[in-house]
Protein backbone atom coordinates (compact mmCIF):
# COMPACT_ATOMS: atom_id res chain seq x y z
CA UNK A 1 0.00 0.00 0.00
CA UNK A 2 1.54 3.06 -0.84
CA UNK A 3 0.33 6.51 0.72
CA UNK A 4 0.66 10.38 0.41
CA UNK A 5 -1.51 12.09 3.13
CA UNK A 6 0.33 15.31 1.34
CA UNK A 7 -1.81 16.04 -1.13
CA UNK A 8 -5.12 15.98 1.83
CA UNK A 9 -3.08 19.41 2.84
CA UNK A 10 -1.82 20.39 -1.16
CA UNK A 11 -5.23 19.84 -2.38
CA UNK A 12 -7.82 18.60 -1.03
CA UNK A 13 -11.04 20.31 -2.76
CA UNK A 14 -9.66 20.84 -5.89
CA UNK A 15 -8.35 17.40 -6.00
CA UNK A 16 -11.68 15.58 -4.83
CA UNK A 17 -13.60 17.40 -6.70
CA UNK A 18 -11.71 16.98 -10.04
CA UNK A 19 -12.13 12.70 -9.57
CA UNK A 20 -15.94 13.35 -8.48
CA UNK A 21 -16.57 14.96 -11.63
CA UNK A 22 -15.24 12.15 -13.69
CA UNK A 23 -17.78 10.35 -12.83
CA UNK A 24 -16.24 7.93 -10.60
CA UNK A 25 -18.59 5.83 -8.66
CA UNK A 26 -17.94 6.05 -4.59
CA UNK A 27 -17.12 2.60 -3.47
CA UNK A 28 -18.71 3.09 0.15
CA UNK A 29 -22.07 2.41 0.95
CA UNK A 30 -23.79 5.12 3.26
CA UNK A 31 -21.01 7.45 3.29
CA UNK A 32 -23.11 10.54 4.03
CA UNK A 33 -25.01 8.67 7.21
CA UNK A 34 -28.18 9.66 5.85
CA UNK A 35 -29.47 5.96 7.20
CA UNK A 36 -30.81 5.32 9.38
CA UNK A 37 -32.88 7.79 9.34
CA UNK A 38 -32.65 9.81 12.73
CA UNK A 39 -35.73 10.46 14.74
CA UNK A 40 -35.44 13.62 16.59
CA UNK A 41 -32.01 15.53 16.62
CA UNK A 42 -29.77 12.79 17.33
CA UNK A 43 -29.57 8.79 18.21
CA UNK A 44 -27.30 5.86 18.73
CA UNK A 45 -27.41 2.69 17.01
CA UNK A 46 -25.44 -0.58 16.93
CA UNK A 47 -24.35 -0.61 13.22
CA UNK A 48 -25.70 1.30 10.18
CA UNK A 49 -26.04 0.21 6.52
CA UNK A 50 -22.44 -0.82 5.09
CA UNK A 51 -20.49 0.44 8.46
CA UNK A 52 -19.57 -1.92 11.37
CA UNK A 53 -18.76 -0.70 14.97
CA UNK A 54 -15.29 -1.74 15.81
CA UNK A 55 -14.98 -0.17 19.06
CA UNK A 56 -17.02 1.81 21.56
CA UNK A 57 -20.31 2.01 22.92
CA UNK A 58 -22.23 2.71 19.67
CA UNK A 59 -22.33 4.77 16.53
CA UNK A 60 -24.44 8.27 17.12
CA UNK A 61 -25.66 9.93 13.94
CA UNK A 62 -27.23 13.47 14.65
CA UNK A 63 -29.20 15.87 12.79
CA UNK A 64 -29.97 19.09 13.51
CA UNK A 65 -28.12 19.65 17.07
CA UNK A 66 -27.45 23.11 17.87
CA UNK A 67 -29.23 24.24 14.33
CA UNK A 68 -25.56 23.05 13.38
CA UNK A 69 -25.15 22.40 9.47
CA UNK A 70 -24.21 18.92 8.15
CA UNK A 71 -21.43 18.31 5.80
CA UNK A 72 -23.95 16.51 3.09
CA UNK A 73 -26.87 16.19 3.25
CA UNK A 74 -29.10 16.31 6.75
CA UNK A 75 -27.03 13.96 9.26
CA UNK A 76 -23.28 13.36 10.26
CA UNK A 77 -21.44 11.00 12.42
CA UNK A 78 -20.35 11.60 15.88
CA UNK A 79 -17.30 9.73 17.24
CA UNK A 80 -17.36 10.57 20.47
CA UNK A 81 -20.22 9.00 21.29
CA UNK A 82 -22.56 8.96 23.68
CA UNK A 83 -23.23 5.98 25.83
CA UNK A 84 -26.66 5.65 26.89
CA UNK A 85 -28.92 7.05 24.13
CA UNK A 86 -30.87 9.89 24.46
CA UNK A 87 -32.84 8.35 27.12
CA UNK A 88 -30.03 7.96 29.69
CA UNK A 89 -29.22 11.50 30.46
CA UNK A 90 -25.35 12.84 30.97
CA UNK A 91 -23.09 10.54 33.51
CA UNK A 92 -19.52 11.68 34.25
CA UNK A 93 -17.11 8.96 33.08
CA UNK A 94 -19.22 7.28 30.11
CA UNK A 95 -17.56 5.23 27.71
CA UNK A 96 -17.77 7.56 24.52
CA UNK A 97 -14.95 6.95 21.78
CA UNK A 98 -15.88 5.39 19.21
CA UNK A 99 -14.39 3.66 16.00
CA UNK A 100 -16.42 2.10 12.56
CA UNK A 101 -15.08 -0.05 9.74
CA UNK A 102 -16.52 0.16 6.34
CA UNK A 103 -14.96 -2.99 4.05
CA UNK A 104 -14.57 -1.84 0.17
CA UNK A 105 -13.97 -3.96 -2.86
CA UNK A 106 -10.45 -2.75 -4.80
CA UNK A 107 -8.18 -3.35 -7.32
CA UNK A 108 -4.18 -4.11 -6.01
CA UNK A 109 -1.97 -1.52 -8.10
CA UNK A 110 -5.12 0.66 -8.26
CA UNK A 111 -5.16 4.05 -6.65
CA UNK A 112 -8.30 5.45 -4.74
CA UNK A 113 -8.97 8.92 -3.34
CA UNK A 114 -10.67 8.91 -0.06
CA UNK A 115 -12.40 12.08 0.90
CA UNK A 116 -14.46 13.17 3.67
CA UNK A 117 -15.19 16.12 5.95
CA UNK A 118 -14.52 16.39 9.47
CA UNK A 119 -15.49 18.98 11.62
CA UNK A 120 -14.86 19.65 15.56
CA UNK A 121 -18.26 19.73 17.83
CA UNK A 122 -18.89 23.48 18.24
CA UNK A 123 -17.78 24.56 22.17
CA UNK A 124 -15.97 21.36 22.36
CA UNK A 125 -12.05 21.82 22.80
CA UNK A 126 -10.41 18.68 21.78
CA UNK A 127 -11.40 16.29 18.67
CA UNK A 128 -9.13 13.76 17.17
CA UNK A 129 -9.78 12.11 14.35
CA UNK A 130 -7.78 9.15 13.34
CA UNK A 131 -8.05 7.52 9.50
CA UNK A 132 -6.78 3.62 8.90
CA UNK A 133 -6.80 1.89 5.74
CA UNK A 134 -6.86 -1.86 7.05
CA UNK A 135 -4.60 -1.97 10.02
CA UNK A 136 -2.63 0.92 9.28
CA UNK A 137 -2.96 4.35 10.59
CA UNK A 138 -2.76 6.81 7.44
CA UNK A 139 -3.92 10.09 8.58
CA UNK A 140 -4.70 11.99 11.65
CA UNK A 141 -6.23 15.57 12.65
CA UNK A 142 -7.53 17.48 15.60
CA UNK A 143 -8.97 20.62 15.83
CA UNK A 144 -10.92 22.99 18.79
CA UNK A 145 -14.33 24.13 18.35
CA UNK A 146 -14.47 26.87 21.09
CA UNK A 147 -15.92 29.75 20.28
CA UNK A 148 -18.07 27.76 17.04
CA UNK A 149 -21.27 28.52 16.89
CA UNK A 150 -21.76 25.98 14.03
CA UNK A 151 -19.85 23.24 12.93
CA UNK A 152 -16.95 23.94 10.63
CA UNK A 153 -15.65 21.23 8.21
CA UNK A 154 -12.60 20.52 6.54
CA UNK A 155 -12.19 18.45 3.27
CA UNK A 156 -9.80 15.80 3.92
CA UNK A 157 -8.28 14.20 0.82
CA UNK A 158 -5.89 11.25 0.71
CA UNK A 159 -4.44 9.50 -2.50
CA UNK A 160 -4.24 5.40 -2.04
CA UNK A 161 -2.94 2.80 -3.37
CA UNK A 162 -4.33 -0.80 -2.82
CA UNK A 163 -2.31 -3.77 -2.10
CA UNK A 164 -5.62 -5.95 -1.92
CA UNK A 165 -9.08 -6.91 -3.39
CA UNK A 166 -10.71 -6.18 -0.26
CA UNK A 167 -10.03 -3.13 1.63
CA UNK A 168 -11.06 -1.17 5.23
CA UNK A 169 -11.58 1.55 5.88
CA UNK A 170 -11.68 2.44 9.51
CA UNK A 171 -12.60 6.09 11.51
CA UNK A 172 -12.12 6.27 15.14
CA UNK A 173 -12.25 9.16 17.83
CA UNK A 174 -9.09 9.81 19.74
CA UNK A 175 -9.81 12.59 21.78
CA UNK A 176 -10.53 12.46 25.84
CA UNK A 177 -13.69 9.81 26.38
CA UNK A 178 -16.24 12.14 27.32
CA UNK A 179 -18.67 12.03 25.04
CA UNK A 180 -18.58 14.85 23.02
CA UNK A 181 -16.44 15.93 19.74
CA UNK A 182 -15.30 14.60 16.28
CA UNK A 183 -17.72 14.91 13.78
CA UNK A 184 -17.32 13.47 10.59
CA UNK A 185 -19.69 13.22 7.45
CA UNK A 186 -19.69 12.84 3.34
CA UNK A 187 -17.18 9.62 3.61
CA UNK A 188 -16.46 8.34 -0.15
CA UNK A 189 -14.03 6.29 -1.52
CA UNK A 190 -13.34 6.64 -5.65
CA UNK A 191 -10.78 4.83 -8.26
CA UNK A 192 -8.30 7.64 -9.55
CA UNK A 193 -7.63 7.31 -13.66
CA UNK A 194 -4.88 6.78 -14.64
CA UNK A 195 -3.71 10.50 -16.44
CA UNK A 196 -5.58 12.21 -12.95
CA UNK A 197 -3.28 9.71 -10.96
CA UNK A 198 -0.25 10.64 -12.57
CA UNK A 199 -0.75 14.06 -12.39
CA UNK A 200 -1.76 13.89 -8.50
CA UNK A 201 1.75 12.38 -8.07
CA UNK A 202 3.66 15.05 -9.41
CA UNK A 203 2.13 17.86 -7.75
CA UNK A 204 4.32 17.32 -4.44
CA UNK A 205 7.74 17.73 -6.89
CA UNK A 206 6.04 20.68 -8.74
CA UNK A 207 5.24 22.76 -5.56
CA UNK A 208 8.79 21.95 -4.51
CA UNK A 209 10.22 23.10 -7.58
CA UNK A 210 7.80 26.33 -7.85
CA UNK A 211 9.43 27.04 -4.48
CA UNK A 212 13.01 27.07 -5.92
CA UNK A 213 12.68 29.44 -8.96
Amino acid sequence: MKIDARLSVIAAGVLASTVMAGGNVNLLSNGSFEEHVVNGSWNLFDDLPGWSLLDGPGIELQRGVGGWDAYDGEQWLELDSDQNGPGGGFINGEIGSSSITQEAQTVVGQYYMLTLGFSPRPGVEDNHLAISWNSDLIYEVEASGVGLQNTSWQEISILIQADSTSSFISLADHSFNDTLGTFVDGVSLVAVPAPATLALLMLPALKRRRRRT
